[in-house]
C-alpha cells in the first residue's frame, strides 16, 4: 500500500529536489564527501512556509535553515515538512540541536524523507527520534527517490562502500549510544552549565528538603513529579529563571531543554500546561540523579 502524494505534495518534493541541488554551491572546500540537502516546510494548504539548502547561511543543515526562516506566526501554521535527506540524530557542535529534534519541536503532522541517510553515524537514527516522540513520517515516490539518490550518487556509495566494508568509520564528535541521545547530562553547556551551578541548586534545595519532610523522594519518579508541580506554580523562582528570554535572539535555557529532548510545542492553553510540567518533569529527574554532589558542592 502506497501513500497517496496529492499535486502539491509531489511539487513540494521537486522544490526540495532543486533546493539539494542548489546547495552544491554552497558545500565546503574542505575536501571531503558532503551530501546536497533541500528542505521545504508547509502549511496544511500546501503553502511554503519557509525552505532552505544545505549551508545556504554558510554553515547550516537545509532543516535548520528552513527552520530559522519561520516567523513565530509561522510556527503556528506548520503542517508538513519535506527533507530530501533524513534529518540528523546528532551534531558535532553540542551547542546546537540535531534537525530531527528541531523537526519534533514544530510538532508538525508528517515528515516526508527523500532518502535515508547512508552514513553509519545516522542510518535511521534521525528517522527514530521521529518515530519516538510519534510524529509521522514517510518517504518520497520511488520516482522521486530516485532523482535524490540520483543528486547525491557519490555521497551514497562513499557511505554504503564504508559501512559494507566493516570498518569502523572515525567517532565523530557529538555522537553518543541510542540509549543516550536525550540525556541530559548531554544537552548544549548552556543548560548543563545553568543547572550545574550552585545558585540553581539553592533554588532546588527547599524544595527537595520539603518534599523529603513529606516522603516524596523515594525515586526520581516522586520527585520529578511533584518537583514539576512546585516549579510551574505561579511565582516560581526556577520558572522566571529557565523560561527568561535571554534577550539576545537565543532562545531560553527552557526552550533549549524542551528542544534537545524533543518535546512538541504546544498549541493550546492546556496543552502548554502539559508540555511546561514534561520539560520540568526532565530537569527533576536529572537533578535528582545528581543531587548527592550538586548538594555537596552548594
Amino acid at each position: 500500500m502506497y501513500a497517496v502524494f496529492s499535486k502539491r505534495l509531489r511539487e513540494a518534493c521537486i522544490e526540495a529536489i532543486e533546493l539539494a541541488k542548489e546547495s552544491e554551491h554552497y558545500l565546503e572546500t574542505d575536501g571531503k564527501l558532503h551530501p546536497l540537502v533541500g528542505a521545504v516546510i508547509l502549511d496544511r494548504k500546501g503553502k511554503v512556509l519557509a525552505q532552505g539548502a544545505r549551508r545556504q547561511d554558510g554553515k547550516s543543515h537545509a532543516e535548520v535553515v528552513a527552520v530559522d526562516k519561520l516567523t513565530d506566526a509561522a510556527k503556528e501554521d506548520v503542517h508538513t515538512v519535506i527533507t530530501t535527506l533524513e534529518p540528523c540524530c546528532y551534531r558535532g557542535d553540542s551547542s546546537q540541536i540535531c534537525c530531527a529534534k528541531r523537526i519534533v519541536r514544530l510538532s508538525p503532522k508528517q515528515v516526508i524523507i527523500g532518502m535515508l541517510d547512508p552514513a553509519a553515524s545516522v542510518r535511521g537514527r534521525g528517522a527514530q527520534i521521529l518515530q519516538l516522540r510519534k510524529i509521522y513520517f514517510t518517504t518520497f515516490p520511488n520516482d522521486l527517490q530516485e532523482e535524490v539518490n540520483k543528486v547525491n550518487e557519490g555521497y551514497i556509495r562513499f557511505e554504503s562502500e564504508l559501512y559494507a566494508s566493516g570498518k569502523s568509520p572515525k567517532l565523530r564528535k557529538g555522537i553518543t549510544k541510542d540509549d543516550k541521545e536525550f540525556s541530559i547530562d548531554h544537552a548544549p553547556p548552556r543548560v548543563i552549565n545553568h543547572i550545574n551551578d550552585p545558585n540553581f541548586t539553592r533554588m532546588m534545595r527547599p524544595i527537595f528538603e520539603d518534599l523529603r519532610s513529606r516522603g516524596l523522594t523515594d525515586s526520581s519518579e516522586s520527585f520529578s513529579k511533584y518537583f514539576a508541580i512546585e516549579a510551574t506554580s505561579p511565582r516560581s523562582e526556577i520558572a522566571s529563571t529557565l523560561e527568561r528570554d535571554p534577550g539576545n535572539a537565543e532562545p531560553s535555557l527552557f526552550e533549549l531543554i524542551a528542544s534537545y529532548k524533543a518535546v512538541p510545542v504546544a498549541r493550546s492553553v492546556e496543552a502548554r500546561k502539559v508540555e511546561r510540567n514534561l520539560v520540568y518533569q526532565y530537569i527533576g529527574e536529572w537533578w535528582f540523579r545528581h543531587r548527592r554532589k550538586l548538594l555537596q558542592q552548594a
